[in-house]
């Protein structure tokens, strides 16, 4: 009897000890925090658009242009937590968050000037952005997806309605 209460103890202790915690030397995703420090700053930013406008669904002709090279700033947004706003000296505003995976911004709205064929229109267009990558020596480039519609009165014709789809690709140039 003695032998079996000896051996049921010691196999009570074996389980105790093998059931400590682990300490965990490897964070997971969730585990770490995210850092906005990188993308805070003042940087030189190209756009360049690759858009198709498409007139009435029978006259289709491609903006292929690049705009004006514009100082980009990104500061900590003080309400958000992980949040920053991105300004331009173009009128840029947008706001975003940082997490593990990089850098989201919102969905945001611009106005486009168009002057091609002798029609000049401004057009409204929404741009989806996707994730933006930690900058790497101070650049990061991503690629957003542009979709918006305008409507142009032309003489003698009357109005016409266009769609405008494509992308606009963003690449800072210099940073401080």
């Amino acid at each position: 009897m003695k032998k079996i209460l000896f051996i049921m103890m010691a196999v009570v202790a074996i389980l105790a000890c093998g059931c400590q915690k682990e300490e965990n030397t490897n964070p997971t995703n969730d585990e770490r925090k995210p850092d906005i420090t990188p993308y805070l700053g003042k940087y030189l930013m190209t756009r360049t658009t690759d858009l198709t406008i498409n007139v009435q669904g029978m006259f289709q002709f491609p903006v292929d242009r690049d705009l004006d090279v514009e100082t980009v700033t990104v500061a900590k947004d003080p309400n958000q937590e992980y949040g920053i706003i991105m300004t331009s000296s173009d009128g840029l505003y947008v706001k975003g968050t940082v997490d593990t995976l990089g850098l989201h911004l919102q969905n945001d709205t611009i106005h486009l000037a168009i002057d091609t064929l002798g029609i000049d229109a401004s057009v409204l267009v929404t741009m989806t952005h996707p994730v933006i990558s930690v900058p790497d020596n101070g650049v990061m480039t991503w690629t957003s997806t542009a979709q918006g519609s305008a409507t142009v009165a032309v003489p003698i014709i009357g109005n016409l309605t266009a769609t405008i789809t494509g992308n606009m690709k963003y690449r800072t140039v210099a940073s401080n």
